[in-house]
């Protein structure tokens, strides 16, 4: 399938093996899981699939880059650090995957790029897209059942009997279910690292409490 901004040799077999040379064998795992779980959600939804699993196939590309790496690959495609960014800098592997497979591969599709570098801690304005991938890294089938089921049922998704916890129905979800989907997605990860003393991301809290306000409104 062919969209704007995805050069027509970037299929999605090919960003699979493209991705398999890059990471660990148990990154690839997860990756996959992602790719299934985002197509589902894409599907059921009815967006564009093809874009999802791209995003979903890409999204770690750059994670076992180590900090330092990723610091100096933002600076050198001229980003501006944040003071988290500069001390935590694996966060950035998600901006770096973007900036690599926009260099590397010649996407210049936004909605794609704009889903691999936010899955992490998500964006203020993230498209349905954007959305779909956060959510499926957020509940591919090695995740804990105590982190994923709240996440499912903001989903309002069903689990089919005797499958694992990436197959589920998500015919009745909707955008704003997603939103919320994610407000419970950023809690349970802050509620998380606060129990472990460690720092919860400022942009992860914008994004949570921007998405809030909007459910608020609804």
């Amino acid at each position: 399938m062919s969209i704007p901004g995805i050069p027509s040799n970037v299929t999605l077999k090919f960003a699979e093996s493209w991705v398999q040379e890059r990471v660990s064998k148990k990154r690839f795992e997860h990756i996959e899981g992602v790719v299934v779980v985002g197509r589902e959600i894409a599907l059921a939804m009815g967006e564009d699939p093809f874009a999802v699993e791209l995003a979903c196939w890409l999204h770690d590309s750059c994670k076992e880059i180590k900090a330092k790496e990723l610091i100096e690959i933002a600076l050198s495609h001229g980003m501006v650090l944040t003071p988290d960014e500069e001390e935590y800098g694996q966060i950035l592997h998600g901006p770096v995957a973007a900036l690599t497979v926009h260099k590397e591969l010649r996407i210049t599709n936004k909605e794609v790029l704009s889903a691999i570098a936010e899955h992490t801690l998500g964006g203020i304005g993230m498209s349905i897209t954007s959305k779909i991938v956060y959510l499926a890294d957020k509940l591919e089938d090695s995740r804990p059942d105590e982190f994923t089921e709240p996440i499912f049922e903001e989903l309002n998704a069903i689990p089919f009997k005797g499958t694992p916890n990436a197959w589920h129905d998500y015919s009745n979800t909707t955008e704003a279910d997603l939103d919320a989907a994610i407000v419970v997605a950023i809690s349970l990860i802050a509620r998380n690292l606060l129990k472990k003393g460690k720092p919860v991301q400022p942009k992860a809290m914008l994004v949570r409490n921007h998405l809030l306000k909007g459910l608020k409104k609804d």
